[in-house]
């Protein structure tokens, strides 16, 4: 029987596995686990031996994307400023997760931010959102739930011009900013 690699080693080929399932399902989320392993440089059955199931990985991508997306809200400093700034300087760090917006916006996504539980990313989002509603950044008189899809959906076609290479992400960034502050803002 072979002697297991060393933690480093199993910590370190277990990221690098979930890296290439979110780089390669980003893209196409229909990619077999074979089309991972070998993004990763792996053969099939070390995917196996880390992930037994396709459902195995896609849970421990779900959790990696909520744990990038929630890293990138707290380093937006929501609570910072008013409503209205927060959320825009919270879009602009979720623009630099690249595929993990591929894997939240796909057709059929695997990963789902609202299953994500109180306190994540998309409740902070949200939050930020309503707070600008009370502070007179966002405006009152729209419903809060269009603003936050609203939202969304500006997030989600500043991933499409990124993702199609028509635009820097700091040219997006601004773009995002613009549509928001003048779209949204009292």
């Amino acid at each position: 029987m072979p002697t297991p690699p060393p933690a480093g080693k199993s910590a370190r080929t277990r990221r690098d596995l979930v890296q290439a399932a979110i780089e390669s399902w980003s893209v196409d989320n229909t990619r077999s686990l074979g089309e991972v392993a070998h993004a990763a440089g792996v053969g099939r059955t070390t995917l196996n031996r880390y992930f037994p199931s396709r459902a195995a990985l896609v849970a421990a991508v779900d959790e990696e994307c909520r744990i990038r997306f929630d890293a990138a809200i707290r380093g937006a400093r929501p609570d910072a400023d008013d409503g209205l700034a927060a959320v825009v300087r919270m879009c602009a760090e979720v623009l630099q997760l690249g595929p993990v917006l591929g894997l939240i916006f796909a057709d059929s996504a695997l990963v789902d931010p609202d299953s994500w539980g109180a306190g994540s990313g998309p409740e902070v989002m949200t939050a930020g959102l309503l707070r600008g509603q009370r502070d007179g950044s966002v405006a009152s008189d729209l419903p809060a739930e269009w603003i936050a899809t609203h939202t969304w959906t500006t997030l989600f076609g500043a991933w499409l011009v990124i993702r199609s290479e028509d635009a820097t992400t700091a040219e997006v960034t601004q773009l995002l900013a613009r549509t928001l502050t003048g779209g949204i803002s009292r």
